[in-house]
């Protein structure tokens, strides 16, 4: 038998194999809904995306944000330039894997990047604000948020600073 032979086969091949190609390429983020879709387009610093993954006693912080750097020099996404900071105005130590370099925003131009950190308890009993050149955003709010009530290794999503468990 001679399938493969036939054009019908090979175009039923092909039609199938660019319907797979085109349901892969058209994977758009979901819309996003609450306080992030509200956000002022304009603003050159914008919260997208909170995922907090507890690890026992401390966190580990991933802040998906937007920035318009407005600088005539490209901005390295590390201290002193970007800063989280805690309700006692202290910075939260990033968290740094040796395999990733820091993300960066060429001078003049808007990205979108991750920036980790890493959580002591006591620093998600109160707000949590991100510095990056003295443009300030809210991460948190001041509502304390129990991480003995979050499950271990298991990460938890918000789209604005409003954390519930």
């Amino acid at each position: 038998m001679r399938v493969f032979q036939r054009f019908e086969v090979w175009l039923l091949l092909i039609a199938g194999g660019i319907a797979v190609w085109w349901s892969f390429k058209s994977d758009a983020p979901p819309a996003e809904e609450g306080p992030v879709a509200e956000m002022n387009a304009d603003s050159p610093l914008q919260l997208r995306r909170c995922t907090l993954e507890r690890d026992f006693g401390n966190a580990r912080l991933d802040l998906e944000v937007r920035y318009k750097n407005l600088s005539p020099r490209p901005l390295f996404m590390q201290p002193p330039d970007v800063r989280l900071i805690n309700a006692a105005g202290k910075d939260v130590p990033p968290f740094i894997l040796p395999v990733e370099r820091p993300a960066s925003v060429e001078a003049q131009t808007t990205a979108d990047f991750r920036l980790r950190f890493w959580l002591e308890k006591a620093d998600l009993s109160g707000p949590l604000t991100l510095d990056i050149r003295g443009q300030k955003l809210e991460v948190k709010n001041s509502t304390p948020l129990d991480l003995e009530k979050l499950p271990n290794v298991k990460p938890k999503v918000w789209t604005s600073a409003v954390w519930t468990p």
